[in-house]
């Protein structure tokens, strides 16, 4: 492996989920359960997992205070010592908002920062290439541009990827777009593969379900949801290795080994089933599994899917014995 930066962004990273204690029942000032997350944390080391991702969208990174966004990638890195490699999430759709996150966990560690682009206010492609530009220039940091136009209402054209992957700083891309063979995003996709592979730049899937996909067009990592599940996590990983040997067919039945994990963290918008699978809150204006609608169904589904596939998991769901 060439001695990069990108050269890190390589395997399975799950998107760590923040746990909660319950300790507001108006689920708006719940504190951190940081003995969970060691242990969530352990579990997905035992497993294999090449790094973690604290505080995306799956880690409640919309609704945590800025001081608690902070804490708990502080935590990640000194519980994880080392062990594996921290991505951090410090995306905004203000680019001064996201300059001053990184510098503060700039303070705490050196890491890649995985960035988001303009939700909400929705710039246009000059814009979104000024605002990387920015995060760059103002930081030095090491910069993972994050595609997910399902959440923002924006799509980043890969021109604009391609410009950006000259920056020095900018080390990856995480694409959370249907990108496998003939669906809307795969040739943008296999464009931005192929007019970066000479750049110190890596393209990772940000869909679990097409991680296969995602290899087969050159990308090298999964940023995941799903692997916040130690079972999950362990197909993932397996898949990865066996690629890596050219062992395809068993990675095609390793992609469909996950289908059920992947199919419940996404019955509902992530991370609210999360919060079910690890008994945690959610922050509001989430809501837990059983108060959407058709809710009880859902959960004694998780419930199900834990009891036969998922019994890592039982620890939390029975009893939190888990400190």
């Amino acid at each position: 492996m060439s001695n990069t930066y990108s050269s890190q962004l390589r395997g399975v990273f799950p998107a760590l989920f923040t746990p909660l204690k319950n300790d507001d029942f108006c689920c708006m000032r719940n504190s951190i359960d940081y003995a969970k997350a060691k242990k969530m944390i352990d579990d997905l080391i035992e497993v294999g997992v090449h790094g973690f991702v604290p505080v995306g969208t799956t880690g409640q990174s919309a609704t945590l205070s800025t001081s608690q966004h902070l804490d708990f990638i502080k935590f990640v890195l000194d519980y994880v010592g080392g062990r594996v490699p921290i991505i951090a999430g410090a995306g905004s759709n203000s680019t001064r908002e996201s300059v001053e996150m990184i510098k503060e966990i700039l303070k705490i560690k050196d890491v890649p920062m995985l960035c988001v682009t303009g939700y909400y206010n929705n710039p246009p492609q000059e814009g979104i290439y000024a605002h990387f530009k920015a995060l760059s220039s103002e930081t030095g940091a090491r910069i993972i541009i994050y595609n997910v136009p399902g959440r923002t209402a924006n799509y980043i054209h890969p021109s604009t990827i391609i410009r950006l992957a000259e920056d020095k700083n900018i080390i990856g891309l995480k694409q959370a777009v249907e990108f496998r063979i003939g669906e809307k995003y795969h040739e943008d996709t296999k464009s931005i593969v192929e007019q970066t592979k000479n750049l110190d730049f890596a393209v990772i899937s940000g869909e679990d379900s097409s991680f296969i996909d995602m290899l087969e067009i050159g990308g090298t990592a999964l940023i995941s949801s799903t692997a916040n599940i130690p079972e999950a996590a362990k197909i993932f990983v397996e898949l990865y290795n066996s690629f890596n040997k050219k062992e395809f067919e068993k990675c095609d039945q390793l992609q469909d080994d996950a289908r059920d994990y992947i199919e419940a963290v996404f019955s509902r918008k992530n991370p609210i089933p999360l919060g079910t699978f690890f008994n945690s809150p959610l922050l509001l204006p989430l809501v837990s599994v059983k108060d959407t609608e058709r809710g009880d169904e859902a959960e004694a589904r998780i419930h199900k899917l834990i009891k036969e596939k998922a019994q890592s998991l039982l620890k939390y769901t029975e009893g939190d014995n888990y400190e």
